[in-house]
């Protein structure tokens, strides 16, 4: 799924072509899960909804909740072409990012905050969608488990990124603080914690109302 890019899921057939082709040419297939992996999409890492596998996948924050910390798998065959210590790095597997990595593993796991993710996410978006339902500006609610987003558009279907700023600054009065993203900064993205529960999402689409209330124009 695009991340900066607007919040824009892939499709299963765009990924399979990507694995069909990587595997008829010997190109590597190379899934970027730093925003989406450990859990935030409601599965894990986030190709897991689709059921293609990378050669070489990379992943970060979340990893370490918060600690600086960046990691790469890989095939068997690839990694076997390296050998112990040959990708050191100046500041690799610091011990103490190392070890926040472990716990966060362990409360992602002992706390099933994947499937938390998941169940608040789909309350989540039945929520931003309802909101969207009866506010022609929202011109789509898009996303994955708890990485979700609403795209602001002008009466002709192109983007806005004034309303889109309006509302985030109205969001912030509410007590919520949110990000813009999309190439014109015309999308507003949502990634509350993993431990989120009923009752915050349902606080944070309250406040989410009343500041799309205050920053869409009347149409």
């Amino acid at each position: 799924m695009l991340g900066e890019g607007g919040y824009v899921p892939a499709t299963r057939a765009f990924l399979e072509g990507l694995r069909e082709r990587a595997d008829r040419h010997g190109f590597v297939l190379i899934l970027d899960e730093v925003q989406t992996g450990v859990g935030r999409t409601g599965r894990f890492w986030g190709h897991d909804h689709f059921g293609v596998t990378p050669d070489i996948l990379i992943t970060a924050k979340g990893l370490a909740s918060g600690f600086p910390l960046s990691g790469i798998a890989a095939s068997a065959e690839l990694m076997g072409k390296a050998w112990p210590g040959s990708q050191g790095g100046t500041y690799g597997a610091n011990a103490v990012a190392c070890a926040a990595a472990c716990a966060t593993l362990d409360v992602v796991r002992d706390e099933k905050l994947v499937d938390n993710a998941e169940a608040m996410g789909a309350r989540l978006r039945a929520g931003l969608a309802a909101v969207a339902a009866t506010t022609p500006a929202i011109g789509d609610v898009r996303g994955l488990g708890l990485m979700l987003a609403s795209e602001f558009v002008t009466e002709d279907g192109g983007p806005d990124p004034e309303t889109a700023a309006r509302v985030q600054r109205a969001a912030v009065d509410e007590g919520l603080l949110l990000l813009l993203c999309g190439a014109w900064n015309q999308v507003v993205r949502m990634i509350p914690a993993l431990v989120i529960d009923e009752a915050e999402v349902d606080e944070g689409l309250r406040a989410w109302s009343a500041a799309v209330e205050v920053g869409v124009p009347a149409r």
